[in-house]
């Protein structure tokens, strides 16, 4: 009976040890994304799975949203492009290379997935910023009224007219020409094929192809890309500067917490609560040394993240591997 006893207390404590510990919280997991030489590529990252994908940022120009009701046309500004408005389609065979002269570019609101930098300066609705949706005509079609050129990081320049969203016909037309007018390519996109699996289709102005960059929207949560912001120079003036950042699915909210050491914040010290900006986490998270211009990583800055798979994550930068070398390094654990 005494042995029987030892036995049985045996298996107990032996059971008990294989037994997972739910009162011990998740351990934070150390992460490296790669954005490979010269951060020349944007990575697609999944806060459940990891990396969903690696994308040459040169392969697209312009990007255009899928869902109805939308009209968003982004440019690739981390490609260097730059986006100038020069007038009404009427001015489609006056543009030429001096028609951007005195101009400043358009860039893409970062905060805001829907405003694109071909939708800067819309007016209220039904005006886009580039076109005017058809009202009172049932395909539901926004039509272009403005003309643009847009300047290649080589100094090269396309003109370019979008001449229509298709509303019930799921599609883009487009209008390209080198700036003296050879060249000339009309073009549609049907993006009926990505309804409800992805936010934007991409487009390459240079093979006249579309690119299908973004994974279907449900598989990430993070994009690491580069894109312009703009610096004070002076009390009026800005320079337009390119930054390594982080943007996050158009479905996650991010809540920023600052002044608390990284492992010692929690989600409710979160004092600005939740925001669906995109650029909640952005590029902040590193600090250049204004002389030296030695990049290091912001102290006590930690970030609560509700991704597209209904969990909720803590994230931290731990290392910023520069431009040329691409790296970014964090450690993320699962909250609840």
């Amino acid at each position: 009976m005494r042995k029987l006893l030892i036995i049985s207390l045996f298996l107990a404590v032996a059971m008990a040890a294989c037994k997972e510990d739910d009162s011990n919280p998740p351990s934070y997991q150390e992460v490296t994304v790669d954005m490979e030489a010269g951060s020349a590529s944007d990575v697609y990252y999944s806060l459940a799975t990891g990396v969903v994908s690696t994308v040459n940022r040169a392969d697209w120009d312009i990007a255009f949203s899928i869902p109805l009701q939308t009209a968003t046309i982004l440019i690739n500004e981390g490609k260097g492009l730059e986006l100038y408005c020069v007038g009404d389609t009427s001015a489609w065979e006056s543009v030429d290379a001096n028609s951007i002269s005195g101009l400043n570019p358009r860039f893409n609101n970062k905060s805001d997935w829907t405003i694109g930098a071909f939708n800067l300066n819309a007016s209220a609705w039904p005006n886009y910023g580039w076109g005017t949706y058809h009202q009172g005509i049932p395909d539901h079609d926004v039509g272009g009224d403005s003309m643009y050129v847009i300047k290649f990081p080589g100094g090269s320049l396309i003109k370019l007219m979008i001449r229509a969203k298709l509303g019930s016909n799921s599609g883009n037309i487009i209008r390209i020409a080198d700036v003296e007018g050879t060249n000339e390519v009309i073009d549609t996109l049907s993006t009926a094929p990505y309804n409800e699996l992805k936010h934007f289709i991409h487009y390459s102005l240079v093979n006249h192809e579309v690119v299908e960059a973004e994974p279907d929207m449900e598989e990430w949560d993070l994009l690491f890309t580069r894109y312009v912001i703009q610096i004070p120079t002076g009390p009026t003036t800005v320079m337009n500067y390119p930054v390594t950042g982080v943007l996050s699915n158009p479905e996650v909210m991010v809540a920023k917490v600052t002044d608390v050491p990284v492992e010692k914040a929690v989600d409710t010290q979160s004092a600005s609560g939740y925001v669906a900006a995109s650029d909640a986490i952005g590029s902040d998270w590193k600090v250049s040394d204004p002389v030296t211009h030695a990049v290091t990583i912001a102290d006590s800055v930690s970030y609560f993240i509700q991704s597209v798979d209904g969990k909720k994550y803590q994230l931290y930068f731990t290392e910023y591997g520069g431009l040329e070398e691409g790296s970014v390094t964090f450690k993320v654990k699962t909250v609840e």
